[in-house]
């Protein structure tokens, strides 16, 4: 995937929709910039991971670094917490 982009007020780039969402990428995720060469390299830090909902309703984990263990487990406890508090949000709603 390549896209081209222009360099904003106070050297702000945007990256675009498409691929924050291929990279499961959203506001708050913290990326690493590191010159390579001429060039820039931009990636996620290795421990930003989460628990998002794809479309058909089964938990994914993006991020890098899901392969630790410890990191997996707090990933899908922190979306089981978010999860709890939207059913409970809900169940508020109605009474």
């Amino acid at each position: 995937m390549t896209d081209t982009i222009r360099l904003g007020k106070a050297g702000r780039l945007v990256i675009p929709k498409r691929v924050r969402e291929t990279l499961g990428m959203r506001e708050g995720t913290r990326l690493r910039v590191e010159v390579v060469g001429v060039g820039l390299r931009v990636e996620p830090v290795a421990d930003d991971v989460r628990i998002e909902v794809e479309e058909d309703g089964f938990p994914v984990i993006r991020g890098a670094g899901v392969g630790e263990r410890g990191r997996v487990v707090g990933a899908i406890k922190a979306g089981r917490e978010e999860r709890e508090e939207r059913v409970a949000a809900r169940e508020r709603g109605r009474s």
